[in-house]
C-alpha cells in the first residue's frame, strides 16, 4: 500500500471466480498490527481486514452523495468503500464535492457578470 500510495486493499476469496472476502486499511495495519505489537511477517492479512460480514459497499451507480453518508455514518465511520467495479475513497468523494461546487460557482460567476447562456 505505502509503495503505491493507497489506502486499502480489497481482499479476494481464493478461486478462479473472484469475490470479496474483505478489505484491509492502513488504518488496521497501524490498529490492529503496529498498535498491537504484532509482527508484520508474522500478521496473515485475513487477521487484521474487516471481513465481508461487516463490509459496507457500493455499487457503480450509487449517488456520491449516498457513499459519503455511508462513510460518515456514526456506526460506520469508513474511509473506504469497495464498489462492485472499484473503490471509492473518502477523498474521491470530497473532489467529486468540491469539483461540483466549482462548477456551480463558475456559472453563478458567469450569470453575475452576464457570461451565462
Amino acid at each position: 500500500m505505502a509503495k503505491h500510495n493507497i489506502g486499502s486493499l480489497v481482499v479476494l476469496k481464493p478461486g478462479d471466480q473472484q469475490y470479496i472476502a474483505g478489505i484491509v486499511t492502513e488504518r488496521d495495519y497501524m490498529k490492529k498490527i503496529i498498535g498491537a505489537g504484532r509482527s508484520s511477517k508474522l500478521t496473515k492479512v485475513r487477521e487484521v481486514m474487516t471481513d465481508e460480514n461487516k463490509l459496507v459497499t457500493v455499487s457503480s451507480g450509487t449517488n456520491i452523495i449516498k457513499a459519503m453518508q455511508l462513510m460518515s455514518d456514526v456506526e460506520n465511520h469508513i474511509r473506504h468503500v469497495p464498489v462492485i467495479d472499484g473503490l471509492i475513497s473518502m477523498v474521491d468523494v470530497v473532489r467529486a464535492i468540491v469539483d461540483h461546487q466549482n462548477g456551480e460557482l463558475k456559472r453563478l460567476n458567469q450569470f453575475i457578470k452576464g457570461d451565462y447562456y
